[in-house]
């Protein structure tokens, strides 16, 4: 009798146990995404440069033919390793039923340019040829970033018969993004070197390679590659009809990347016939919480993107 009262008691608890972990979950909240952590997308020798994807989930299946939205995580155009999406995870792209790509760059103290740009053209073309692999649309690609993740960004935009960062693998789909939406990135380096050098970032120099004594000397032997190179690298200057929708983002008050380059950019992409739209942050610096208050971004982006 006691066996059996023992055993019943057993069975009671493991019934009663059974059923709270039945409804702990129906009640747990399901995934929203998948997160698919250092992708390698491009190799360099024995370097391997990775990005992190964020697949939106729905009803436990990846999302098929989902949009992509493009983070570049770059600073100074130093990167290490893939982060979190940036301002896409903010604006909520995953709850859309999008993906987010977070992508890294060799940073230019181990590779100055053009070695960042040729990278996330890399990733965008190695996207875009396992697009089907990931559940991605090829033909709706948005890339966004920061400063320096901006000017990335912006060389993404450029069309693939202007563009000189085609090198490398999967050269049989397009590097070229479908939109861009940019905080503050230089856009067009001459003017920087021309007028203010002594200013610029010292990360600028290391990008380009240079010394800063010879970029401020008009007449040394290397300032006219220099001012060669620095068209070459600058979006302005490779922008046509065909260059991707650009939103545009700069603060009155930035000090490091000065509004007139975001300023130059927004007017020939207009003479271009481009659709574009400059947001300029009264007050704002070179920081992305000042350029634009949370909700007026939002709606911007929204409109922009067509959300």
């Amino acid at each position: 009798m006691r066996i059996f009262r023992f055993l019943t008691l057993a069975l009671c608890a493991a019934t009663f146990a059974f059923a709270n972990a039945a409804v702990s979950t129906l009640n747990a909240e399901e995934p929203k995404f998948q997160q698919v952590s250092d992708v390698v997308y491009k190799k360099v020798g024995d370097r391997e440069i990775k990005l992190n994807l964020f697949l939106p989930l729905k009803n436990g299946e990846t999302v098929k033919n989902a949009p992509l939205y493009i983070y570049l995580d770059s600073g100074c155009w130093y990167s290490g390793n893939p982060g979190d999406g940036g301002f896409w995870r903010w604006l909520g792209v995953l709850d859309r039923g999008c993906a987010i790509a977070s992508v890294s760059h060799r940073p230019i103290n181990e590779a100055p340019f053009p070695a960042p740009m040729e990278d996330v053209r890399a990733a965008v073309r190695f996207l875009r040829k396992n697009a089907e692999k990931y559940g991605l649309d090829p033909n709706n690609f948005t890339a966004g970033g920061y400063s320096s993740g901006g000017h990335l960004s912006l060389t993404l935009g450029i069309s693939d018969a202007k563009s000189v960062y085609e090198v490398g693998d999967n050269l049989d789909v397009s590097g070229q993004v479908q939109q861009v939406v940019e905080f503050y990135g230089p856009t067009d380096f001459p003017l920087v070197f021309e007028r203010i050098s002594r200013e610029a970032v010292d990360c600028i120099y290391v990008a380009f390679n240079i010394k800063k004594a010879d970029a401020d000397d008009k007449t040394s032997p290397v300032y006219a590659d220099l001012m060669a190179r620095a068209k070459k690298y600058s979006p302005l200057h490779a922008v046509d009809g065909d260059f991707a929708p650009t939103l545009i983002l700069h603060g009155t008050d930035d000090t490091i990347v000065p509004l007139s380059q975001s300023a130059l950019l927004f007017d020939e992409l207009r003479k271009a016939g481009v659709r574009t739209k400059l947001i300029v942050g009264n007050g704002g610096v070179h920081d992305g919480g000042t350029v634009a208050l949370p909700q007026e971004f939002r709606r911007e982006a929204a409109e922009f993107l067509g959300w």
